[in-house]
């Protein structure tokens, strides 16, 4: 496995001070993100020659670019057209990947709202992938759907069955290991999921805390790496594990290599 960061988690006023602050640390690939037009260089407008030559920035970093934050992308929305607005954005997201040189985006669903039923929900989202589906077959790209804090696809069966409906081995699950940890284990998630997970973030948690302030440093919560890197091999996952902890960037790489010599 190698040690990934996302780009928003690392300080620096340019984009090429974050990925040389990136490498500095020991990372071996960036996730960058797709934003609205002007808060940052990447954009579902961005040009194919503007999105080459990032990807060309970031390995002249000595850095990867193995995944892309797609963002923007309400597939349970209640709104139709907000639905449809989402599928037309991942196709963009799913587009610049490939000029990036990126082999998997990370789909953000949205957020679960009271006039959206959770059942039609689903199917709505489920509806969304299939749509994407030929696009991410032609592009030769990934969609991994995240586990996130939206009170939606609360267990991994959930997660599964999503997965296993849309019956395309490129769309799976971008799994987040602490992003559930006040109503679950990521290890069982992992056993569960298996090769349905495409991607991994890795971040801690302190379930005392219980809420959003629980986040915290690698090994400083309630995660159980020893198990979770276990069950990671069992799987068989190779892939990045890219670091969405704020705070000292070296001192998350360095626990992250601790993580990945269990």
């Amino acid at each position: 496995m190698k040690k990934g960061i996302c780009i928003v988690c690392v300080p620096g006023d340019s984009l090429d001070d974050r990925l040389a602050a990136a490498r500095a640390a020991g990372y071996d690939g960036v996730e960058l993100s797709v934003t609205a037009p002007g808060k940052g260089p990447l954009t579902p407008a961005s040009t194919e020659a503007e999105v080459r030559a990032l990807g060309a920035r970031v390995r002249a970093a000595g850095l990867e670019a193995p995944t892309l934050m797609g963002g923007g992308a309400y597939l349970i929305s209640p709104d139709a057209e907000e639905r449809a607005r989402g599928v037309a954005h991942m196709r963009a997201v799913l587009q610049r990947a490939v000029w990036l040189g990126a082999g998997d985006v990370l789909l953000h669903p949205g957020q679960l709202q009271p006039a959206a039923r959770y059942d039609e929900a689903f199917d709505w989202l489920l509806s969304g992938l299939r749509e994407l589906r030929s696009a991410a077959e032609v592009l030769g790209v990934g969609i991994g759907v995240e586990n996130v804090w939206n009170k939606f696809l609360l267990s991994p069966r959930e997660m599964r069955e999503l997965i296993d409906s849309v019956d395309c081995p490129l769309i799976g699950c971008y799994f987040d290991v602490g992003n559930f940890l006040p109503w679950a284990y990521a290890e069982q998630w992992v056993r569960i999921l298996g090769r349905r997970i495409r991607r991994v973030h890795v971040k801690d948690f302190r379930r005392r805390v219980g809420t959003y302030e629980g986040f915290c440093q690698l090994l400083d919560g309630d995660a159980n790496y020893p198990e979770v890197i276990k069950a990671l091999r069992e799987v068989g996952y190779d892939g990045y594990l890219t670091s969405e902890v704020d705070g000292d960037i070296v001192e998350t790489a360095r626990r992250l290599d601790q993580i990945l010599a269990m």
